[in-house]
C-alpha cells in the first residue's frame, strides 16, 4: 500500500479544527442568544375592556412599574433589558452570528418545506417589484425610515411559513434585511420553552407582546423602537387567526359573550381571564358563530399599527400584503375554532405519482398539497391624516429609536457613570410615560389610520381568496 501523500494529514488535520472551531463559534452564538434572549413583561394583564377595545390599561401599565417592566434582574444569565437595546450597526458580535445562524437555518428549512408541501407563488407584479425595491432601502426610502407590512392571518404558520419565502433567498439569510415580528408571549416566550429556544426565537427578530394588553403595552414600544431605527416590521393586525374569504379581526358581540381567537391551539379548558371571572359567559369561537357577527364599530383591525405609525420620528412606509392557502397546512375545527394538524399530513409530502397509487385521480392529489398564493398591495399613505391631526392638535411627540452602544460604552468609562445611567433611565421613563398617555384626539387617529389600512387589505384580501378559489 502506497504511503500517503503528507497534504493528506495536514487536510485531516485541518478539517478537524475547522469541525471544532464551528462548533464552537455555534455554541457561543447560541449562547449569546441565550443572553439576550426576549422575555414577557410580566406586569401587562389582560382585561375584557382591553380585549374588545384598544383603550387605556392604566392600572396594568403604571409608569411607576419601571423596575419590573425594564429591568430584569431575577433572571438567571440574562441581559437586563426586554430586548437587546442597540442599534444594527452595534449589535455585539455573537448576537449577529446568532441572528445570521437562526435567520438561516429558518428559512432554508421553511423554502425546502414550502417547495416540497406544495405550490408557493407571489404575483410579481409592480407592488412586488416596489417591495423588494423598499426592503433593500429605495423607492424613496429615507435614512432610518421604517417599513411596515401588514396582511391577513390564516394560521399560525405564516410566520415564518409566509414571510420567510417573500424575498428572494440570497436577500432572506441576511438579518439587515430581515423582518422584526411580533408573537404572542404565552406560546413563544412562556415559561415552560427553555431559555435556548426563546434566545432562538429571538434570534431569529422576533419579539414578545401581550395579546390583549393594549396599545399602551411596553412591549410595542419596544417593537416600535425597531421601526424608529429604519427597520421592516411585520404585523398581522386582525390579531388572531381568520380562515374564511375575508379580512378577519374583532366583532361586535352580543352582551354576556367573551371572544376567543381560534390561535388557542392545543387548549380545550383555558377559556382566558374573561371567563373565569364571568362564569355564565358565553363563549363565541372565532368560527362561523363569530363570522355572521358584524364587524365591531371600531374597526375589524387593531389600532396598534396605528399608533407606531403615528409617533415614529419619521412616518414609515407602509405595504399590504394578502395570501391565501396556508389554512390547509393548520386548519380550525368548525366547532371549537382550535387551530389543528391537517389529516394525512405526512402523507401530502409524498411525490403525487406515489399518492395516485393509493386510488386517488389527479384532483385528490392536486387537493392534497398545498396551494399559497400572495400578492402584495400598492403603498398606503398618511399624510393627509397626520397633517390634519397636527393641523389641529398640534406636533404629535414621536418615539425614539435602540442607543448606540459606543455612547453606552463612553458614559460607562466617564467618571459620570451613575449620572449618565439616571439620565438614560429617566429618558426611557419619560418615552413610556407619553407611550402611556395617548388623548383621545390620538385614539381618534389612531382608528383613522387603521381604517384606511383595514379598507385596503380587505380589499386586497377578497382578491387574493377570489384568485385562489379559481
Amino acid at each position: 500500500m502506497a504511503p500517503q501523500p503528507p497534504v493528506v494529514p495536514l487536510l485531516r488535520k485541518c478539517l478537524t479544527y475547522t469541525k471544532y472551531a464551528a462548533g464552537t463559534v455555534f455554541v457561543a452564538s447560541m449562547t449569546s442568544a441565550w443572553y439576550y434572549r426576549p422575555l414577557p413583561d410580566t406586569t401587562t394583564t389582560t382585561t375584557s375592556t382591553n380585549r374588545q377595545s384598544d383603550g387605556n390599561n392604566e392600572s396594568s401599565m403604571n409608569p411607576n412599574n419601571n423596575n419590573n417592566n425594564n429591568i430584569r434582574s431575577k433572571e438567571f444569565f440574562c441581559a437586563p433589558y426586554l430586548s437587546p437595546p442597540w442599534n444594527r450597526d452595534h449589535v455585539p458580535i455573537l448576537l449577529e452570528w446568532a441572528r445570521r445562524i437562526s435567520i438561516g437555518v429558518t428559512t432554508l428549512a421553511i423554502r425546502l418545506l414550502m417547495n416540497t408541501y406544495g405550490q408557493y407563488s407571489i404575483e410579481e407584479d409592480c407592488h412586488y417589484h416596489a417591495f423588494l425595491n423598499t426592503v433593500l432601502g429605495g423607492n424613496g426610502r429615507l435614512l432610518n425610515q421604517g417599513l411596515i407590512t401588514v396582511s391577513n392571518h390564516r394560521s399560525l404558520f405564516d410566520d415564518p411559513g409566509i414571510v420567510s419565502c417573500l424575498l428572494p433567498l440570497n436577500i432572506a439569510i441576511q438579518p439587515k434585511f430581515n423582518r422584526w415580528a411580533l408573537c404572542s408571549q404565552e406560546y413563544c416566550f412562556n415559561d415552560a420553552l427553555p431559555g435556548l429556544i426563546k434566545g432562538y426565537i429571538g434570534a431569529g427578530q422576533v419579539l414578545p407582546i401581550c395579546r390583549g394588553g393594549g396599545i399602551h403595552q411596553r412591549l410595542l414600544l419596544d417593537f416600535g423602537k425597531h421601526l424608529a431605527n429604519g427597520e421592516w416590521c411585520h404585523i398581522f393586525p386582525e390579531g388572531g387567526v381568520w380562515q374564511w374569504e375575508e379580512l378577519g379581526g374583532r366583532r361586535q358581540l352580543p352582551q354576556n359573550t367573551v371572544a376567543v381567537s381560534s390561535s388557542d391551539f392545543g387548549k380545550t379548558t383555558n377559556h382566558g381571564d374573561d371567563a373565569k371571572k364571568n362564569t355564565t359567559a358565553e363563549i363565541i369561537y372565532a368560527t362561523t358563530q363569530q363570522k355572521v357577527l358584524p364587524p365591531s364599530p371600531i374597526g375589524k383591525l387593531k389600532w396598534g399599527v396605528g399608533k407606531l405609525i403615528a409617533h415614529a420620528p419619521i412616518t414609515p412606509k407602509v405595504i399590504p400584503f394578502a395570501h391565501k392557502g396556508m389554512e390547509k397546512l393548520l386548519p380550525q375545527d368548525e366547532t371549537t375554532g382550535k387551530t389543528k394538524l391537517r389529516e394525512n399530513l405526512l402523507g401530502s409530502f409524498l411525490p403525487s405519482i406515489l399518492r395516485n397509487r393509493g386510488g386517488g385521480g389527479e384532483n385528490d392529489a392536486s387537493d392534497d398539497k398545498l396551494h399559497v398564493k400572495v400578492r402584495f398591495g400598492e403603498e398606503i399613505k398618511f399624510d393627509d391624516l397626520l397633517e390634519e391631526h397636527e393641523k389641529q392638535y398640534g406636533k404629535l411627540w414621536k418615539y425614539c429609536g435602540k442607543s448606540n452602544a459606543e455612547e453606552e460604552y463612553r458614559n460607562r468609562m466617564s467618571g459620570s457613570r451613575h449620572n449618565e445611567q439616571l439620565n438614560s433611565n429617566n429618558d426611557e421613563q419619560t418615552q413610556f410615560e407619553l407611550w402611556n398617555s395617548s388623548s383621545e384626539a390620538e385614539r381618534v387617529l389612531y382608528s383613522k389610520i387603521v381604517r384606511r389600512i383595514e379598507y385596503h387589505l380587505d380589499e386586497l384580501t377578497k382578491k387574493v381568496c377570489k384568485e385562489g378559489g379559481e
